[in-house]
């Protein structure tokens, strides 16, 4: 409760503090802009020869003439708001400036911009992150489809499930953002998404889908559902999507009865009746050609993950936005994946928009494992932490920085600034914090990195030599001990040894070794023939060949009376059965009626 009255706190400050920029930015364009920049900016965009960033100020007389610029407005807001301009080599804005000056720009934007038609809503398609982890979601897998680099910080512990809003003072974290592991094998390659300039990879003018990209795309589906992690061990869903039907099921039903909860969660709303007998239709065709109803379901998941109602977020272009898109705005902000069943059965009943509904819905989510996913992308893309991995100091003045080139001493630095953002996340601390904390997680590593200088001891050579004189003399002593207990170990061995061997020798007298070759082997290229000595098999059932193997399929072979003993000899087959836990029902045995046996069954 004490959360919620500070966010609605900080709400209203912040309703007041719009209103103040709002009074401020009423200033007159002659009174306060045109004098700050002919103070400010005119000297390098306009004052010279050369105009700096194709930027002439200096043309700008009126405020009609700056009203007629709603790009160049926008621009404006957006370098003085990032302390890009005025430049470091430049006398800087006096003290109150800036925010006085962003608040009129802000308001000159928006005079100039009113009454103008809006832009078309862009459309969002899936990043990797967003894509993996919907993926994981959707099929309940028990690891990520893909390698995810971006993904800086690997908690060890559960601190972030375990309540309480308090970190715990000691927490296990490490950066495996650099090891080439983990995800599904044999997937392919995820397209490469575009950053923009803040950082951030989920702007939709960067994530665009050509038709190259949506070929790629499907080529990634069916390598996901076609990878051998891809089975009943890793997919919790098996057994409501892609598990055989109960002998005597009415096919079509079924199909249908699956493939409609699994696309309202992939397609993250209604699915109409037209869309679900599409997809339905499609497997029905596949299981008609002769294809297993697994193979068939994943051939239907496949097309539904290259589908567009899966690849992309899209707002109405008119309406507002609704429950669904809601929904998926909430779900992919603070989970980085599509919104759960609890999610959808809110929007699809009207009541997510509720105000009560949408606040307890808000505390369900921030207080479910999956928010480990907004600090895992958020704080990394909003400090672009991933450019602190691909620092390299010069190696001459910050030689121990790269030492262990696997291990940089950055794999370590990073995590300090996201521990302080996980910090003041979970004990819901003030933001100023992450700029001025009182206080900081460190390894032992990163205490020693910033404490010490890392100078190289210096060698005494004198001393080194005078150690390696002792362990030369240690080194000899113990091999002359070595040596000694080795003659005395031998002295009571040797006469065990002989007289063993005479004794063996007496036994055997002259009986002939045993003979180790092979009496028999069949290689199944194509038919059940020995390739030593003649001792066919016989097939009793109807058996395939196939890939140097023979498929017994509830058939088995045998083989003609053996004409040696057994005893001394040893059976190897290689075998391949379709469960490894299956339980009785042997590969491989031997039966007859003689002392031991006389064929071989298998």
């Amino acid at each position: 409760m004490q959360a919620s009255k500070r966010i609605y706190c900080s709400f209203l400050l912040l309703i007041v503090l719009g209103g103040m920029e709002k009074i401020q930015a009423a200033g007159d364009f002659d009174s306060f802009l045109k004098p700050l920049f002919a103070a400010k900016c005119i000297k390098c965009h306009g004052g010279g020869k050369k105009v700096k960033g194709k930027v002439n100020l200096k043309e700008i007389r009126t405020e009609k003439d700056f009203l007629a610029r709603p790009k160049l407005i926008k621009e404006l807001i957006e370098v003085i708001d990032g302390n890009d301009m005025p430049p470091e080599d430049e006398p800087g804005l006096e003290v109150g400036d800036r925010p006085k000056l962003l608040a009129a720009l802000k308001e000159m934007l928006a005079q100039s911009t009113s009454g103008k038609k809006a832009g078309r809503a862009r459309v969002r398609r899936l990043n990797r992150f967003q894509y993996n982890n919907s993926i994981r979601d959707l099929f309940k897998l028990k690891k990520d489809v893909f390698r995810l680099p971006e993904k800086l910080m690997t908690r060890q512990g559960n601190y972030l499930a375990q309540g309480g809003g308090k970190m715990p003072e000691k927490v296990e974290v490490a950066c495996l953002s650099l090891l080439e592991q983990g995800g599904f094998r044999d997937v392919a390659a995820f397209p490469r998404d575009l950053r923009a300039s803040h950082g951030f990879d989920n702007q939709a003018n960067q994530l665009t889908l050509s038709p190259l990209l949506l070929d790629a795309f499907l080529r990634l589906s069916v390598s996901i559902l076609e990878s051998p992690d891809f089975n009943q061990e890793n997919v919790g869903v098996w057994n409501e999507l892609f598990k055989e039907p109960p002998a005597g099921a009415k096919m079509k039903e079924e199909v249908s009865k699956r493939l409609e909860p699994f696309l309202k969660n992939a397609f993250r709303g209604a699915v109409g009746s037209k869309t679900l007998s599409r997809y339905a239709n499609y497997g029905l065709a596949k299981i008609r050609q002769g294809i297993a109803f697994t193979a068939a379901m994943k051939k239907v998941a496949s097309a539904a993950l290259s589908s567009p109602l899966f690849l992309y977020r899209y707002s109405p272009e008119k309406g507002g936005a609704g429950d669904f898109e809601l929904a998926s705005n909430l779900s992919f902000f603070l989970w980085g994946s599509s919104p759960d069943p609890e999610l959808l059965r809110l929007a699809e009943s009207g009541e997510l928009a509720n105000p009560a509904t949408l606040q307890k819905t808000m505390e369900r989510m921030l207080a479910d494992p999956k928010i480990e996913r907004f600090l895992d992308t958020f704080p990394t893309q909003w400090m672009q932490l991933e450019n602190l991995l691909a620092v390299t100091p010069d190696p001459k003045k910050h030689r121990l920085f790269t030492l262990d080139k696997n291990n940089p001493a950055s794999l370590q630095m990073v995590l300090e600034p996201l521990l302080l953002f996980d910090t003041v996340f979970i004990e819901n601390r003030s933001v100023i914090e992450l700029i001025s904390p009182d206080f900081s997680y460190q390894s032992d590593f990163l205490r020693t990195w910033y404490t010490s200088d890392l100078k190289v001891p210096k060698i005494d050579n004198s001393q080194r030599a005078e150690q390696n004189q002792d362990w030369e003399k240690q080194r000899k002593d113990l091999a002359a001990a070595i040596k000694a207990a080795r003659s005395d170990l031998d002295a009571l061995i040797t006469p065990v040894r002989q007289r063993l061997l005479a004794e063996r020798k007496k036994e055997t007298g002259s009986k002939k070794p045993v003979d180790l070759k092979p009496y028999a082997a069949w290689e199944f290229n194509g038919d059940l023939k020995s390739s030593v000595n003649s001792l066919p098999l016989k097939a009793h059932g109807k058996v395939q060949h196939k890939d140097g193997m023979v498929v017994l399929n509830k058939s088995y072979l045998q083989s003609p009376n053996l004409p040696i003993d057994l005893k001394a000899k040893t059976l190897e087959v290689w075998f391949k059965i379709p469960d490894v836990n299956q339980r009785g029902g042997g590969v491989m045995g031997a039966q007859g009626p003689g002392d031991f046996f006389d064929t071989i069954v298998l």
